[in-house]
């Protein structure tokens, strides 16, 4: 358990970390060797908005040989990028798991049903097939429990057998942090933002457009920026049962005629839209640079057949929502933020939130993958 102290915000704008992020940098990079990293790629200036992106290039990776970071800063983007390459690295490691039992089994133990999770499509998984099972723990009581392995193992290196389909296996909710607070925190907003996003596509409903001259706080600065690379913006509210401010920001210019996207949620409504806005840049910087692994042929073919008139979702609202009347929660400490969210969690799903420990004691940066059963993801809707 972390002290009061360590708990203590001491990075608040676009992020909350306890660390600096320069700190941060110089108690990461001695394990870039070890987890494969080679460098970092300043990205920024391959496109003209100007706000800091980076890539962490891991050319012996299991899954992407390059992660995405960004942020209000350089060394935020860097460390951004940098950690999201070592969380994968140790998904990409994860142990066999340490039970195996059907659901039926373990239906005493778990606290969920098996079919609230993340499956794959025309999955086989039923109450009576044989699964592994990792030991995992639940956030607001620390009380053991198990999630299937498979869901969990980023391990993409192809055998020499073919695996029926079970669960749709991705990073929502892989995280890291300078502490463990931290990435549970950034695993759980990760979760809510894409259930958000997923619900969409279930349970439409109009989005609140943000009306832009209202936003207060560091997102002003990304705006400007934006404004003087002659970059259009649009930010609407997602709906999210959990109800933290989920923002999707979108961007478009004379220059790049397909519009861009980023997203963000947060218990402070700065941060949540600072990340939506610095994903969106991130995102048009990606698919310049054309270095990510998983780009496809489509996003450029897209790009080709855009249109030249700027699309009418970059039109001022004339009646858009005030930022200010967002809601916001904005406390000292890490510790009461996770409370905060778990609580929210539970009483939008009735499920417990929880995580899997990856945590590696040779190198110590806490890494965790947050499973909360109800919430759901779709990998069409980001």
């Amino acid at each position: 358990m972390n002290s009061p102290v360590e708990e203590l915000k001491a990075c608040v704008d676009g992020t909350h970390r306890v660390r600096q992020p320069d700190e941060t940098l110089r108690w990461i990079e001695p394990m870039f060797a070890e987890v494969g990293i080679t460098r970092l790629a300043d990205v920024t200036w391959l496109d003209e908005i100007g706000i800091p992106v980076y890539q962490a290039i891991r050319p012996d990776s299991r899954s992407l040989c390059v992660s995405q970071g960004k942020g209000l800063t350089p060394d935020l983007a860097k460390v951004s990028a940098a950690m999201e390459s070592i969380e994968l690295w140790h998904a990409e490691q994860m142990p066999a798991g340490h039970r195996t039992a059907s659901p039926r089994q373990l239906a005493g133990e778990i606290g969920y049903q098996v079919d609230e999770l993340n499956l794959g499509y025309k999955s086989t998984v039923n109450q009576d097939c044989t699964l592994e099972w990792s030991s995992a723990t639940v956030i607001r009581t620390g009380v053991s429990t198990w999630l299937p392995t498979e869901l969990l193992n980023m391990d993409g290196v192809v055998g020499d057998r073919w695996i029926v389909p079970r669960f749709d296996t991705t990073t929502n909710g892989l995280a890291s942090g300078n502490n463990l607070t931290e990435a549970l925190l950034h695993g759980l907003y990760e979760v809510i933002e894409r259930d958000a996003l997923a619900r969409r596509h279930t349970e439409p409903q109009p989005l609140q457009v943000v009306d832009l001259d209202t936003v207060t706080g560091p997102a002003v600065s990304l705006l400007d920026t934006m404004s003087r690379a002659g970059v259009s913006v649009s930010v609407t509210v997602v709906p999210s049962p959990v109800g933290l401010p989920v923002f999707r920001a979108r961007i478009w210019s004379d220059n790049l005629l397909l519009p861009f996207g980023g997203t963000g949620c947060h218990l402070d409504r700065d941060v949540a839209l600072c990340r939506a806005l610095t994903e969106a840049a991130q995102s048009r910087a990606t698919v310049i640079a054309g270095a990510r692994d998983d780009i496809k042929p489509l996003d450029y073919a897209r790009a080709a057949k855009a249109g030249r008139e700027r699309p009418a979702e970059f039109d001022t609202p004339t009646d858009g929502l005030d930022y200010t009347r967002i809601g916001t929660v904005r406390e000292p400490n890490l510790a009461t933020d996770l409370r905060i969210t778990a609580d929210r969690v539970v009483a939008a799903t009735s499920r417990e939130p929880m995580y899997v420990n990856h945590t590696r004691p040779d190198l110590g940066v806490p890494v965790v993958h947050v499973v909360c059963p109800g919430l759901r993801y779709d990998v069409l809707s980001h």
